[in-house]
């Protein structure tokens, strides 16, 4: 577990939701490999339930949702590739990642709305294996050096 502090501020659906401090877990994966996340379904009432992503840009994404733990997950744009699926089995709230990629890494949320109060639990930052390729090169004319980078998987 880590000690983590952050304040998030998101208008995802209709509401503004933060978050303060938090602990959360840290679950490693190899690039392909299938994950689950889970949070306990903290309601059994008429809630909607949703599933978050906070990248390092920062950027925090909305993932799917479900009316309440009954009924079917829809997801939101950007993950409709059939790799996100959200289910429920009244206690627990799951996220399964089929096949994971770098690009999945970040800090993952459930949370409620509930008559427009919204809550954000359960953080578990998602750390998808991956080398960092670096090219650099100098300029001739400015002699400075101008370096990118970007995350390469192990597969490739």
């Amino acid at each position: 577990m880590r000690n983590f502090t952050f304040i998030a501020a998101l208008l995802c659906t209709f509401s503004w939701i933060s978050v303060s401090v938090s602990e959360f877990l840290t679950v490693e994966v190899q690039p392909a490999q299938e994950v689950t996340l889970m949070c306990n379904n903290y309601s059994s009432s008429d809630t909607t339930i949703f599933w978050f992503r906070m990248t390092s840009e920062p950027n925090i994404s909305c993932i799917s949702y479900m009316f309440n733990s009954d009924s079917k997950a829809s997801l939101w744009n950007g993950f409709q590739n059939g790799n996100f699926i959200m289910t429920s089995n009244i206690t627990n709230l799951f996220l399964t990642i089929k096949s994971v990629d770098v690009s999945d890494s970040g800090l993952y949320f459930c949370g409620c709305c509930t008559y427009g109060v919204s809550a954000l639990v359960s953080p578990t930052y998602l750390k998808v294996q991956g080398k960092i390729l670096v090219k650099c090169f100098v300029s001739f004319w400015s002699c400075v050096p101008h370096c990118e980078g970007h995350i390469m998987d192990h597969h490739k």
